[in-house]
């Protein structure tokens, strides 16, 4: 343990990285946590286990569990058109399937790469995002090629609010978050006011910390868009061990990477990616989002998840992680 946060506040140091908090987590157990250094700078406000992250693209998980509850109640089809849904998009992106967004097989442009993170500081409309991932051609034709694209999640979003009728914060809460107990688990709303947020930091061309700007909901929806703690994430964990929230088809189809034609595996499936640690296999997701990064992992052949938060943008969560998991889970 002595070396594990030896590893992490040499990161912390090198990469001026405000804060850190870890987690580890056995079948809905906290078996360890840890933070490290400041919450908010400005403040002298420490990390523990009560503050809370942006999660950045972890995001997709909650998404991907949305569509499938959907499609467990026949309110959506995988192999639907995209237009069924959302008749207003371009017609370029006729034939695009419901599950090739969720796979990022569809080949529609990410308009995060398109604009920058420096974006997600103002408020979008829907049509503005799908004007900026319309403003480059497809990528490749739907199903034939692989490119991560947060455009695919956003539209996934607006899907869910088109079949329930109400915002994806809303959705989220009543059938996920709410039921799961995961208290403090929500949309990453800039102008709510979140007990226990983090503040979000960068750094500058000579590694001096800045303020980010916030993130606004309306420019990421579900593809960025949401905060949560270690406490949540635990409970996240231990809700896909069993079928009260999905069902074990639903989980399959989530955590079954997708093949391209000649046979090349994305190592991703629905919202989540797909791997192996020392032979074990895995599931999960890292997240960057303006201010964060975060990574969440789990071995459920060892009843295991590794829990990753901290407040700069692009340092590097794996890092973390991986330092982690060699000490809880070291190679024979």
């Amino acid at each position: 343990m002595a070396e594990l946060d030896r590893r992490i506040q040499a990161d912390m140091v090198e990469f001026n990285i405000p804060g850190v908090l870890i987690g580890v987590a056995s079948r809905g157990r906290l078996v360890h946590w840890k933070g490290y250094g400041m919450a908010n700078v400005e403040l002298s406000v420490p990390v523990n286990d009560s503050t809370v992250f942006e999660i950045g693209s972890i995001s997709k998980e909650f998404v991907s569990a949305a569509v499938m509850l959907l499609v467990e109640e026949g309110r959506l089809e995988l192999d639907d058109g995209i237009h069924e849904y959302l008749s207003f998009l371009p017609s370029e992106w006729l034939g695009v399937t419901v599950r090739q967004l969720l796979t990022h097989t569809s080949g529609i442009p990410d308009y995060e790469e398109i604009q920058t993170y420096e974006a997600y500081r103002f408020r979008f409309t829907p049509e503005e995002i799908i004007r900026v991932a319309h403003s480059r051609p497809m990528d490749f034709a739907p199903g034939t090629g692989y490119y991560y694209s947060n455009t695919g999640y956003f539209l996934l979003s607006l899907m869910v609010e088109r079949i329930e009728g109400r915002p994806l914060g809303q959705v989220l809460r009543d059938r996920i978050f709410e039921p799961l107990d995961m208290t403090q688990t929500r949309m990453a709303d800039p102008e709510d006011i979140v007990p226990h947020r983090a503040a979000g930091y960068y750094v500058n061309g000579t590694m001096d910390l800045v303020n980010r700007d916030p993130t606004q909901t309306s420019s990421t929806l579900g593809a960025g868009g949401i905060v949560s703690t270690v406490h949540d994430m635990v409970k996240w964990d231990e809700a896909l061990y069993g079928t009260g929230l999905l069902s074990a088809e639903s989980k399959e189809a989530m955590w079954t990477p997708v093949f391209l034609p000649g046979g090349r595996s994305t190592s991703y499936g629905f919202g989540w990616r797909t791997g192996e640690y020392r032979g074990r296999w895995t599931v999960g997701h890292t997240g960057m989002v303006a201010g964060f990064v975060a990574a969440f992992l789990r071995i459920p052949e060892e009843e295991m998840a590794v829990i990753v938060f901290a407040n700069r943008y692009r340092a590097s969560s794996g890092r973390i992680r991986d330092a982690v998991l060699e000490t809880f889970l070291p190679g024979q």
